[in-house]
């Protein structure tokens, strides 16, 4: 049995799934999840869990090379936008924001999973990008690390 970290069996085998370049959504509990994306359901009431709980145990298993959250959150919701930018303050994760309408349409419909938490909060979710882990990938001799990834080596 797994003794700690994430131990919801979809979330894990979601986690295993992920490469560069996918995408998943983790999403408060009144988002409207589009048709045919996979859903993982973790809410079990009233901000249990938080968005911001499966953030901290998504930083500590999974490589992300950026996020992204609607604009509307810098005006709506400024003390959750502060709590997100602790959990990845030190980091070299970028931070990105699009308007709503494109994360709960668009990005939403192309993601490989959302995750849906019991969190209410006015435009909390988040986007997630995993990402490869650039120290590792680019340690060969000869191999020469583009400047994408300098930062990240």
């Amino acid at each position: 049995m797994k003794a700690k970290g994430i131990l919801h069996k979809d979330l894990c085998a979601l986690i295993a799934e992920l490469g560069h370049g996918d995408t998943i959504l983790v999403c408060d509990a009144g988002f409207a999840i589009p048709k045919g994306v996979r859903r993982i359901e973790l809410a079990i009431e009233k901000d249990c869990p938080t968005i911001q709980r499966i953030l901290e145990l998504l930083k500590e298993e999974l490589i992300i090379e950026r996020y992204a959250l609607a604009e509307e959150m810098r005006e709506v919701n400024p003390k959750m936008l502060e709590k997100y930018r602790e959990i990845y303050r030190g980091t070299t994760i970028q931070e990105t924001f699009v308007p709503h309408e494109r994360l709960a349409g668009e990005i939403a419909a192309k993601a490989k999973a959302i995750v849906r938490t019991g969190a209410f909060q006015p435009y909390g979710s988040i986007a997630i990008y995993p990402a490869i882990d650039a120290p590792v990938w680019y340690q060969a001799e000869g191999v020469h690390v583009p400047d994408f990834y300098k930062d990240r080596v």
